[in-house]
């Protein structure tokens, strides 16, 4: 039996065996998994990467400037890595960049001290594992963790009764916020790990009262630095851990009228809205090419 040679190429394919040639691997896509934080304050994560290439960890602390941690070869399709640094620092965020200039998706954790009697909190990592049974594991009875429902302009209360989260499965989800009470005498760290939102995030806000949260891990002026859809008639609300007190932050006539209100990583806030408007953040410096510099 004779086949023409046309046959043969469609049924083998121009880069088949049969022409001497070799299809090129599959590469497979750097990214991050299992993002964990051990008692000690050692952050662990694991690297997705294709047997024999090199990469570059990166961290940062504010998700612009990022510096390389460990430089490498990658000895199979996951690598682990321990940052025994990371206690030093109260968030910090991990990437990996390739030698094929690809980048990952970025993990990072936050840890929040919790003073005792009441806090504003707020998750800005997405994880499974961020859920109040687990992050808020040995606490004692009388801790409360209050959500606002903007549907039934109520809050909503979760409590641990009898060693137990009366909803353990509960999550915090990133530009979402919480009010925490702490009943004990002693301030109490938490922390959470998971995954950062890019190339950018976004959160309604509802007109009237709701409890937000910026919906990425970054600190600032809440216009300037977080991108918050201010409006005339709007008033934040923060609350001052130590003096367990409100303090207002009014908008009227274009401006603050009693300073603008300044947010910290893992801090949620009151407002009230005199308009719905949508909260968008966008990390324009997270796909340019970092600075690398070599240090530990």
């Amino acid at each position: 039996m004779t086949m023409k040679l046309d046959t043969l190429i469609r049924r083998f394919g121009a880069n088949s065996a049969l022409f001497g040639e070799k299809k090129s691997p599959v590469s497979l896509a750097p990214a991050l998994r299992d993002a964990t934080r051990l008692p000690n304050g050692t952050f662990q994560f694991k690297a997705e990467l294709a047997k024999g290439t090199p990469f570059v960890v990166q961290a940062s602390g504010n998700l612009e400037s990022w510096n390389a941690v460990l430089n490498g070869i990658a000895s199979g399709e996951m690598t682990n890595y321990s940052d025994a640094h990371a206690s030093r620092y109260n968030y910090r965020f991990y990437r990996l960049q390739t030698g094929q200039g690809q980048f990952s998706n970025m993990v990072g954790y936050v840890s929040i001290t919790l003073p005792p009697g009441f806090s504003m909190i707020a998750n800005p990592l997405a994880a499974p594992t961020n859920t109040l049974g687990k992050v808020f594991k040995d606490w004692p009875d009388g801790t409360t963790l209050n959500r606002f429902d903007t549907q039934l302009f109520r809050l909503v209360e979760n409590a641990v009764k009898f060693g137990q989260w009366t909803n353990p499965s509960e999550i915090l989800a990133p530009g979402e916020g919480a009010i925490f009470f702490n009943p004990t005498l002693d301030y109490r760290s938490v922390c959470f790990t998971g995954e950062v939102a890019v190339p950018s995030a976004m959160v309604a806000v509802a007109s009237g009262f709701s409890i937000r949260s910026s919906p990425l891990p970054r600190p600032g002026n809440l216009v300037d630095d977080l991108q918050f859809p201010i409006s005339d008639g709007d008033v934040i609300h923060l609350f001052d851990r130590e003096k367990q007190q409100y303090v207002l932050h009014p908008y009227e006539n274009g401006k603050w009228t009693a300073g603008a209100p300044t947010l910290g990583v893992g801090e949620a806030f009151w407002v009230a809205k005199a308009e719905a408007g949508n909260w968008t953040q966008t990390l324009s410096a997270a796909e340019a090419a970092p600075d690398l510099v070599n240090n530990n």
